[in-house]
């Protein structure tokens, strides 16, 4: 059909109209249905991409959770098991470790419970399971100190794997994870100064050598007065001395140093086996017949015989006659013993070396025989009068007529003076080196010279330290051997600001991380509860420091007031200040140690700790009412058990009786004197090791 206008021409074809906008609209139809379709599919494919990326981002932070609950249970439950393959792993010289060691973890039930609520909180993870263990490899780990090759810093590696259900299938995906925690294994224990049951600088403290003959015992070594009790030392808890320097001090034995100048010490008297006499320090053990010879004049023979120092019982006529012999001239000095019983007593006795100028003091009976007729004790004499009368024949307390007729008879004619007398013949008190009795030890107490015996090679250490030449040769303040050896530059035992500087245990030897080696106690906030908060210490009142702790105290003092329970070796170092000791502290299963160092401060012991402290004590600082470790309370208190070792810069300083009247058990905790470059396990650092972790990180 043609239509015609004014302008134009319109040409319309009916016929076709209505199929050609059926086309156009099925094609747009068609069109929006493969963009629907395709957008269908891409939201499909994006929903799925961001499912499975939520369980992606799921597992990686259920793997943290079971990295997090893999630290813990090392470090509550591997580490203390002592036979477990990770502590014989970790425990082991760095040049003895394995390449590669692993194991499963299998968690207690408390933290299984903790891991199935996990599983329950992220239930998109469908049927997920998992697997975590433990890897240490040799060449994760470094050396920290050469003296001791267990000492080491490294990492405990984690792998873990996760399993689930990929989203609407049946693809199980794995991922696989490494975390790593940092470890520090270190030995709790200072070198050197922990090879010493008592390490005292300066013993002397500005005060003279006489200072700690306070104690007042009968002739059976039980106190008569209870002003003053003994420190009593047990450095060995075996019975074999060794006849060898080197062997006694490379043995499980604690030495002693006294330094700071000439001590005199008082032996108590033992004629049995009381629980203070030091009868065993002397020829016959004080009780048979200790005579021996020291010169002859002529026919006559001149005789020492000693005995221990007591307040003379007159109704006892045996004491009587040994205070008769120097009442004259000694009779205040021979009523006291000293405070320290440095080889224990005659009950418990554990001999040692005595570092230092250390002399032992006793009676000393001087009597001349010529025959049975002819012999007799020589007194002191106060005044001539009674010198002259002790020359009369038949004179009632003593006669040495006899004596001064020989010696002139063999002098030209000669008269002995009674000044010569009593210096040269009188009976006495002597000073004799500390180290003597050793000798007698080791020749069963029958050897009037022991060291003429052969028992005691002369060109061995220990010869000198029995004959007094120690001092005159260098040895008794030098560190001997192998402990000479864990440090080149410092050989004196006097040097112990620098032994504590060089120990690192203000820093290398600390915990794994800065963060967990240093705290700062909060004003006001006690040490008990900052530990608690820290995860060291339990409510049970249970402790697991394993490992070195740095404190820094801002009101200059830290107390331990609640009576603890160690279940791992540790440490705390205090920066400035002191440490104050309220309750016990025990140790589970008697194994572990707690050494507490005051590093510019004291250490204060109070009166009413009563029991035992498994602890090391070390008070150090370079302020004169710094580095002392002071047991509060007087001899009436009932006597302390320290089961460690103790060291300070000096003792009592100012006044004995303040600071160490109370009576004290030092039990030397024999592991500490594990020996430098031990690579066997016997006498090594290896039962003081311990185990310090940081928190666990994700290897990208």
């Amino acid at each position: 059909m043609v239509v015609y206008t004014d302008k134009m021409r319109i040409i319309v074809a009916k016929g076709k109209r209505r199929g050609s906008v059926a086309v156009l609209v099925g094609g747009i139809i068609l069109a929006l249905l493969i963009f629907f379709g395709a957008f269908i599919k891409y939201s499909s494919s994006r929903q799925y991409a961001t499912k499975r990326l939520n369980r992606i981002l799921l597992a990686r932070e259920f793997s943290a959770a079971l990295a997090s609950f893999a630290c813990h249970h090392l470090k509550e439950k591997e580490i203390h098991n002592l036979s477990g393959k990770l502590v014989k792993c970790l425990e082991k010289p760095l040049s003895s470790m394995s390449g590669t060691i692993t194991d499963k973890i299998v968690f207690t039930p408390a933290i299984l419970q903790l891991v199935k609520k996990l599983e329950v909180a992220n239930s998109e993870l469908h049927e997920i399971s998992w697997q975590v263990s433990w890897e240490v490899k040799k060449d994760d780990f470094k050396p920290i100190t050469p003296a001791y090759p267990r000492e080491k810093n490294g990492l405990v590696r984690i792998p873990i794997v996760v399993k689930y259900l990929a989203p609407a299938s049946d693809e199980m995906i794995t991922e696989e994870y490494l975390y790593t925690i940092k470890i520090k294994v270190v030995a709790n224990l200072i070198p050197v100064l922990s090879k010493f049951t008592l390490y005292v600088k300066d013993a002397r403290s500005g005060e003279d050598e006489e200072r700690f003959n306070r104690i007042v015992n009968d002739e059976h070594g039980k106190l008569l007065d209870t002003a003053y009790a003994p420190w009593v030392l047990k450095n060995s808890g075996s019975s074999n001395f060794p006849a060898s320097f080197g062997d006694i001090v490379k043995s499980a034995r604690g030495l002693v140093y006294m330094g700071g100048g000439r001590i005199n010490l008082g032996i108590a008297r033992g004629w049995s086996d009381g629980p203070y006499g030091e009868g065993f320090h002397l020829l016959g053990e004080g009780r048979r017949d200790g005579f021996y010879k020291i010169g002859e004049i002529g026919p006559m023979s001149l005789l020492n015989c000693e005995t221990g120092l007591c307040k003379t019982d007159y109704n006892n006529e045996d004491s009587v006659s040994w205070y008769d012999l120097i009442k004259s001239g000694y009779a205040e000095m021979a009523a006291k013993a000293s405070i320290f019983k440095l080889f224990g007593s005659d009950q418990e006795r554990s001999p040692t070396i005595v570092f230092g100028n250390t002399a032992a003091r006793t009676i000393c009976g001087k009597a001349f025989r010529e025959s049975h007729e002819n012999f007799g004790p020589l007194p002191y004499t106060y005044c001539d009068e009674q010198f002259e009368n002790y020359q009369e024949t038949g004179a009632e307390e003593a006669d040495f007529s006899y004596f001064l007729n020989t010696y002139s008879d063999h002098n030209n004619g000669a008269t002995l003076s009674r000044s010569q007398y009593n210096k040269e013949y009188a009976s006495c008190l002597i000073e004799v080196p500390y180290n003597r009795a050793l000798g007698y030890i080791l020749t069963n107490y029958n050897t009037s010279w022991p060291l003429d015996s052969g028992r005691v090679s002369p060109s061995d250490p220990l010869h000198d330290f029995i004959s007094g030449k120690a001092g005159e040769n260098g040895l008794n303040e030098k560190i001997p051997s192998p402990f000479s050896g864990i440090y080149s530059d410092i050989q004196n035992l006097s040097d112990m600001k620098a032994i504590l500087e060089k120990s690192q245990i203000f820093g290398g030897r600390a915990q794994a991380s800065r963060s967990m080696t240093e705290i700062v106690l909060p004003r006001g906030e006690k040490l008990i509860t900052l530990l608690q908060k820290r995860g060291y210490l339990a409510d049970d009142k249970k402790l697991d420091l394993n490992g070195w702790l740095y404190v820094k105290a801002p009101e200059g003092k830290i107390v331990i007031d609640e009576s603890l329970r160690l279940i791992s070796h540790g440490g705390i170092v205090l920066e400035e200040g002191n440490i104050e000791i309220k309750n016990a502290i025990k140790a589970d299963g008697g194994r572990f140690l707690l050494n507490l160092v005051a590093k510019n401060g004291n250490i204060l012991v109070d009166s009413s700790v009563n029991g035992e402290l498994a602890a090391g004590l070390t008070a150090a600082g370079d302020r004169s009412d710094a580095g002392q470790v002071k047991f509060a309370g007087g001899g009436s208190s009932s006597p302390l058990t320290v089961r460690g070792n103790v060291a300070m810069q000096r003792i009592a300083a100012g006044t004995v009786s303040g600071s160490c009247a109370r009576g004290v058990n030092i039990v030397y905790a024999e592991d500490l004197a594990a020996l430098p470059q031990q690579f066997s396990e016997a006498g090594s650092e290896q039962p003081l090791l311990m185990f310090s972790f940081e928190y666990p990180r994700l290897l990208d």
